[in-house]
């Protein structure tokens, strides 16, 4: 059963990944906007989470914060609340939710940060 939410999991933050990449590369292409893309690939390896207010390429900011957003909305909003309504329900103490949410957050954010690093090295191996 773990194995199997494990793999669903990571199926999902798979394809999340993949496509804020897809999205942000047209969205570029679109607009003519000038990219590197092997660096900017080089950069996302280094820090795929890093912090999204001091990056200066359009490009790492607009994925990063994708990828922030896919984390706060997926792992944290609903998280929050399926354990707020189970602790509502079963009389327990309202910090459990916190609590778990906050687990819940953590293990996620270092498996799609893992596996942010794993689709920049492919997306590199590829483009090169």
């Amino acid at each position: 059963m773990i194995r199997y939410f494990s793999n669903t999991t990571d199926s999902f933050i798979c394809n999340r990944i993949k496509s804020v990449f897809e999205k942000t590369e047209q969205r570029f292409e679109a607009k003519r906007m000038p990219l590197d893309l092997s660096s900017e690939l080089e950069k996302l390896e280094a820090e795929p989470l890093g912090c999204v207010l001091t990056s200066r390429d359009a490009f790492e900011r607009s994925v990063k914060f994708k990828i922030k957003l896919i984390i706060g909305f997926f792992f944290v909003l609903v998280p929050l609340l399926v354990f707020g309504t189970a602790s509502y329900l079963t009389d327990i103490n309202i910090t459990f939710a916190v609590y778990a949410t906050l687990l819940v957050a953590y293990l996620v954010s270092s498996r799609i940060e893992t596996l942010a690093r794993r689709y920049v090295q492919t997306r590199r191996t590829a483009f090169a």
